[in-house]
């Protein structure tokens, strides 16, 4: 599955165009921008030399700026909130938390139905 890339947005916060990228990775400006919108493939090795040019991590490059919400109840997202944010030991355990949580609610939404 292709999906939109960050590069246009990191690139207008660097005051860098897409065409000029194009013009240093020696691909057309067409290209360039099919690859930015996710329409076109991109290898591991352009998404570096993209990072390089932008100044930034690959995954800036490829992961959203902030994830959709895990739970449509408020309530259920702002404890998932309160959840990740206790990060034990300098471990980032935020997947582990949301697994457990999305369990919690599902068994006890299950044991309330009952």
């Amino acid at each position: 599955m292709k999906r939109r890339l960050r590069i246009k947005e990191l690139a207008a916060a660097r005051g860098i165009t897409l065409i000029s990228i194009a013009m240093k990775l020696g691909i057309a400006r067409s290209n360039m921008s099919a690859i930015a919108s996710g329409k076109r493939g991109v290898s591991l090795k352009v998404l570096y030399k993209i990072s390089c040019m932008l100044d930034c991590t690959i995954d800036e490059l490829i992961l959203p700026k902030e994830y959709p919400p895990v739970f449509k109840n408020k309530k259920a997202q702002s404890l998932l909130k309160v959840v990740e944010s206790q990060n034990y030991d300098g471990i980032d355990r935020t997947w582990v938390n949301r697994v457990m949580l999305a369990q919690q609610r599902h068994y006890g939404a299950l044991r309330k139905g009952m």
